[in-house]
This record gives structure tokens, C-alpha cells and sequence, in this order.
């Protein structure tokens, strides 16, 4: 029997500028698939027969155009046509990836494989913690597995997860159910984090729920409030053997996480970005990160800001200080023929400035896709680069040609600190800055979501 496997991937944000292109998508075809994958093991272990598509996973960014789309879903469905007697098909989506004229790119390509595929056919799906699940999805897909960690490390225990599942399923000739409740909340992304209650107890009653023989998969989605959609919000989604036994499950795991909605806070210190720079001036700690979370290029916002860089300019602190990454290419191109050590005037901030080093940035999978330029303003360094890139660990300052650890305050374009930068981290700010990510609902001026949606609205509601 044949298995298909394949992965597309966006995490959108309606409120972002940059449109991912076709060269921004990580691809792979055929056999190299499995580079990124981690399920071929289990299924050819099992005896089935494995179909690679493709691998195409891009950055968050934009809403997707539908010819960029196009151009990946096309090559999926393809597959489809062309292995149409397949029992089994395996995808690794994001869950929230938002197209022109389409809405859902993950419930549009499920549809559409439907339509050439047979009714005893089954899809299991691997979706990330924050996927925006849409009324239909349970209609088209047998198996949904999402991450159960915030920050992200359990990437691959998700895609084996769903594989076994759906190996399970086909040899037992079990048709699973799916059901999913959506619950009326849209929280504040970076206040959700499953390390820490009352998440933490909440993730281990669905480990605990999937050690049952007729429980394939117990998830909840917490949802990814920078897309203005009808889809947009939490929910709860449990794969069993029945429709009673599932929706049981989903909805008591439903109200339990709706009678938590007002226990969720920030993890440290949230202020808004002027009161973050004195509080890092000021602190006594050795090295103080700040994050601009309304400008978190891992959330899809641009990256370009420079709010926070001024006001530090401003200040002319007396510590050590470092802003990475600053999108903007003109800047690196302006002054990529520069010397180290040369003094040039930076249009940008109307500032006599010193170049300090030439560098390297790296894509979301550490491999390097650009050039960076520090610049230094006084006792502030100012990391510019050319592409969008996350600053989320040592390494990204290392290619950039700067020493993380020389510095007392840091300012990287996150949400929360990344797993990675918070050994170095003696002290952390999150700043409630504007932008493409910003985390206060009431300033994303959300239109299209459901209503009445918690914290925007006061009510109550029981699945």
C-alpha cells in the first residue's frame, strides 16, 4: 500500500508587508524530502510503500499569493493524480497559512486532493501548536497531531506521532474520527507557553489521553491572532475510534482550557518600549535583553523598525548595546565597501556612525542566505541586514561578526526569548511595541474574526 508524504508551510500574519516569493520557500523534491521529514522509518518499517511530493517551507510572512501558492500545491496534487490508489497520505502543515482569494491554503489543498483520492483513503496532518483550525478541516483529514510545545521543540515527535497513528490505522482497517470544537478565545501569543501552568498540566492530560487504546491523538491549538479570519482563534481537536468518544474529549478539553483564559500573563517583565529602555538602563543585571515583539520577524513582521534603536541612540547609554537585526538592504549595500573601522553618516538615523563589522545572516534553518553590517552610534551597535533574519541564538551574532557576550543590553525582533538566547539572558523585557506582530488584540484591529471572541469581548460559554 502506498503512503504519500509531502509539507507546505507559511505561518501568515494578515498585518504583515513582505509577500513570501516562490525562491523564499526551503524546497526540496523527491527522496531529499526526508532531509526535513522524519516519518519514512515508520511507514516503510511497516511495509507500506513511501511517495514522496515535496518539502516548500517558508518563513512567516504576508497573506500568500495564489500563484506562489499555486506553483507548491500544484506539484502536491500531481503527486495525488498520479498515485491516486495511495491508502494513506501524510502532510506536514502549519495550520494557519492564509492565501488571496483562497482563505485556508491547508483546507483548499485538502479539498482538492479529495477529489482524486478514495473514500477509504486516509490524510493524517501535522500541524504547529498555533494553527487556526477551520470548521471543515476534520472533514477532509482522518489524523491531526500538533506540536505540544511552546516554544516549538517537539517538531519531530508530532510528525511520528501522526505517522503511527495512520500506520495503526490502515493495517487495523480502522476508520478514525475527528472532531474538532473551536474555543471563543485569542489570546496573546506570548503569553502561552506550555512549559508553565496552566498549559503545562492541560498538555499532560492530552499525553495522558493518548495512552488510551481508542485516543489517536488529543491536541489543543492555542491558535495565531495576527490573521484576520473567521478560523482565527483556539480550539480543541481529538482523533478516536468514535464520534462520541472524540467529541467527549474535545469538549471537556474545551471548557478546560476556556475556564483558564484569565490565568495567562506574561513571563517577565511587558512594558511599553520607552519604559523597557529605562528599565534596561537602569537595571544592575550583567545583560539584559529587550524584545521588540510588535516587529518579531518570526511572527512575519518585517524586521525594519526603528523605534527602540532611536531611543537608545537617544539616551546615549553607558552600557554596552546591541539592536540585531535590522532589516535594510539599501543600508548594507550603501556601506558593504566600507572598512571596518571607517566613519560614514547614516541617512537613515541623521547620525555620524563607525562601521564595525561585515557579516553573514542566517535563514530559519542556519544555513546563510545574506550579508549584515554593523554600524556603531556611540556605545550602540546597530546589526543591519539585508533579508529578514531572526537573531534567536548565539550564532546568528557570531556570523554577524558581533560578540553577544561583550554586551549589556540586547535588542532582537522576538516575541518571547528564544529556548536558545536565555542562558545569556540575566534579565528579560518585552516590548509592547506597534507593528506587523503587535500582541494587544485592540490594536490589531481585528475584523473578520468571530464574535464574541475572549478577551474582546466579556461573556460566557461552555462547549
Amino acid at each position: 500500500m502506498k503512503i504519500i508524504v509531502a509539507s507546505f508551510q507559511c505561518e501568515s500574519n494578515s498585518k504583515a508587508k513582505i509577500y513570501p516569493k516562490k525562491e523564499d520557500f526551503e524546497y526540496f523534491k523527491g527522496e531529499d524530502i526526508f532531509q526535513k521529514l522524519a516519518v519514512k522509518d515508520i511507514f516503510e518499517s511497516n511495509g507500506f510503500e513511501v511517495i514522496p511530493s515535496i518539502y516548500a517551507v517558508a518563513l512567516p510572512s504576508a497573506t500568500v499569493k495564489k500563484e506562489t501558492y499555486d506553483f507548491y500545491a500544484d506539484q502536491i496534487l500531481q503527486t495525488v493524480k498520479e498515485n491516486s490508489d495511495a491508502k494513506g497520505v501524510f502532510i506536514f502543515f502549519h495550520g494557519s497559512m492564509e492565501v488571496e482569494e483562497i482563505g485556508s491554503g491547508e483546507l483548499y489543498l485538502l479539498k482538492q486532493m479529495r477529489k482524486f483520492l478514495s473514500k477509504d483513503c486516509l490524510i493524517a496532518l501535522s500541524l504547529d501548536a498555533h494553527a487556526n483550525i477551520t470548521d471543515e478541516l476534520t472533514s477532509y483529514a482522518d489524523i491531526i497531531s500538533g506540536f505540544k510545545t511552546v516554544p516549538h521543540t517537539d517538531q519531530v515527535e508530532c510528525q511520528k506521532r501522526s505517522a503511527k497513528a495512520l500506520c495503526y490505522c490502515l493495517k487495523n482497517k480502522i476508520k478514525p474520527y475527528a472532531y474538532m470544537q473551536r474555543v471563543p478565545f485569542l489570546l496573546k501569543n506570548d503569553t502561552l507557553q506550555t512549559a508553565y501552568e496552566p498549559l503545562k498540566s492541560l498538555i499532560e492530560e492530552t499525553i495522558a489521553l493518548e495512552s488510551q487504546d481508542d485516543v489517536f491523538t488529543a491536541n489543543l491549538f492555542l491558535g495565531h491572532c495576527w490573521i484576520d479570519a473567521p478560523n482565527t482563534s483556539a480550539s480543541t481537536l481529538v482523533c478516536a475510534t468514535t464520534k462520541q468518544r472524540a467529541e467527549s474529549i474535545a469538549k471537556d478539553l474545551a471548557d478546560k482550557l476556556w475556564q483558564t483564559r484569565n490565568s495567562y500573563k506574561f513571563l517577565c517583565e511587558a512594558e511599553l518600549p520607552a519604559e523597557c529602555v529605562k528599565r534596561a538602563l537602569e537595571g544592575s543585571e550583567n545583560r539584559i535583553f529587550i524584545t521588540d515583539s510588535g516587529d518579531n520577524t518570526t511572527a512575519g513582521a518585517e524586521g525594519d523598525t526603528l523605534d527602540i534603536l532611536k531611543l537608545l541612540i537617544e539616551a546615549k547609554p553607558n552600557k554596552k548595546t546591541c539592536v540585531a537585526g535590522i532589516t535594510n538592504a539599501e543600508i548594507v549595500e550603501k556601506f558593504w565597501n566600507k572598512k571596518d573601522g571607517e566613519k560614514v553618516f547614516c541617512d537613515l538615523l541623521g547620525e555620524w556612525a563607525i562601521v564595525k563589522s561585515h557579516g553573514e545572516i542566517l535563514g530559519w534553518t542556519k544555513e546563510i542566505i545574506g550579508r549584515s553590517l554593523t554600524l556603531s552610534i556611540a556605545n550602540v551597535d546597530a546589526v543591519f541586514t539585508e533579508l529578514r533574519s531572526a537573531f534567536i541564538e548565539k550564532g546568528n551574532f557570531d556570523k554577524a561578526n558581533v560578540d553577544l557576550l561583550s554586551y549589556q543590553i540586547v535588542v532582537v525582533k522576538l516575541g518571547y526569548l528564544f529556548t536558545e538566547l536565555k542562558p545569556y539572558a540575566d534579565r528579560e523585557l518585552f516590548a509592547l511595541s506597534d507593528g506587523a506582530s503587535c500582541v494587544e488584540l485592540k490594536r490589531l484591529n481585528l475584523k473578520n474574526i468571530l464574535r464574541p471572541m475572549f478577551p474582546l469581548d466579556d461573556f460566557q460559554w461552555k462547549a
